[in-house]
């Protein structure tokens, strides 16, 4: 029987100390036995341990199961996605030709398991096809139809492939290793294929479910500057970010969302959707239920983004003296008597600041240039 560990989500909290004594357990390299907290493994002291008895020991391991992939040959075989009702949804709003070609790039593939199915193919960094999970869309609404039943499933549960060990990535991890974009993350495969329509800024990845945002399936970003998206109310990704940027992640978490009055789990592709619709539909002022946001999320961002890089540096030396750092705090007052800005919008040029690799930040939370570090 395979050896299993306890999630990585719960390890600092199950074992605060390492079984040695010698250090926290903050960076949760100190993984207990799902089945035994007590004993489990240090990557730090590279030893196994019987906290009961207080000594290492040696468990009898069981080699893990080799992940399986599905063939490239399945996932060409999907492409055809005339009948796509998630597809056709998209090409009543988008131009039919960009629809096909982001849909294509992605790897987006249809099923008959349910009529107009979509599949969305998790391929990884190697190209190995690791998941295909399936989902029916409504044509008209663009939701997914989850009456009378949840249709929700994935392509080795179709097959029958009972013994299938799958292994999940990053939705769109294939496009990483051509890529040259800032990194944008975001929960739901529907949402990375809009943004990439509306914003060509990123390379828009997805999680595929609010708990993939974690160490195992965002190992290959470690290093790269990422900015994530999650749905309004979500707090879970901003603790799985604090403690990811402890081992070497740069994640920076955007809460422009945040106090706009949107529902609870709505997402930045449903702001650009309900934007797309006020536009075909316009309502009068006086006959608005509620103002969604004054200057709308996206155009915000990209306005920043637009903005002439050697300008920007430029301003980045009046703000940050050379081989010194500032807090956000002493930024902001910095930039509302430099170019008169309000907080919202300074927060979004500190932040295309940091996309453009302009200034950096230290774990303590301090900013600087980017190519001068004080640390």
């Amino acid at each position: 029987m395979e050896t299993k560990f306890a999630p990585s989500t719960q390890r600092a909290k199950l074992t605060p100390m390492c079984y040695c004594g010698q250090h926290n357990n903050k960076d949760g390299k100190c993984a207990p036995l799902a089945s035994d907290p007590n004993k489990g493994y240090c990557h730090s002291c590279d030893k196994f341990f019987d906290n009961a008895e207080k000594k290492p020991y040696t468990p009898n391991l069981q080699p893990p199961k080799p992940i399986d992939y599905h063939s490239a040959e399945m996932l060409k075989k999907t492409f055809k996605n005339d009948k796509n009702k998630f597809i056709l949804f998209l090409k009543s709003i988008f131009e039919s030709a960009i629809v096909d070609q982001i849909t294509k790039m992605y790897n987006v593939g249809s099923s008959k398991y349910w009529d107009g199915a979509t599949i969305f193919w998790q391929v990884d960094d190697l190209q190995r096809v690791r998941y295909g999970k399936v989902m029916l869309y409504d044509q008209n609404s663009g939701k997914r139809v989850k009456e009378p039943f949840n249709h929700f499933t994935n392509i080795h549960t179709i097959l029958k492939q009972k013994d299938f060990n799958h292994k999940q990535c990053l939705f769109g991890l294939h496009l990483l290793p051509y890529n040259k974009k800032p990194i944008a993350i975001v929960e739901s495969e529907k949402t990375a294929i809009i943004m990439s329509l509306v914003d060509k800024e990123y390379l828009w990845l997805a999680t595929g479910g609010k708990g993939n945002f974690k160490y195992e399936v965002l190992q290959p970003l470690a290093g790269k500057k990422v900015i994530a998206f999650p749905d309004v109310g979500e707090t879970f990704w901003n603790e799985v970010s604090s403690r990811l940027n402890e081992t070497g992640f740069n994640i920076t978490i955007s809460d422009k969302l945040e106090n706009q009055e949107f529902p609870q789990g709505f997402d930045i592709a449903d702001v650009v959707l309900q934007q797309i619709e006020e536009k075909k539909n316009p309502v009068k002022t006086n006959e608005r239920k509620s103002s969604p946001v004054e200057v709308p999320e996206l155009q915000r961002i990209k306005s920043s983004l637009s903005t002439d890089t050697e300008e920007l540096e430029e301003l980045a030396r009046k703000l940050i003296p050379e081989y010194e750092s500032r807090s956000e705090r002493e930024l902001l007052f910095s930039l509302k008597e430099i170019k008169k800005f309000g907080d919202q919008d300074a927060k979004d040029l500190i932040l295309t600041m940091r996309i453009k690799q302009i200034i950096d930040y230290s774990k303590a939370g301090y900013y600087f240039l980017s190519d001068s570090t004080p640390y």
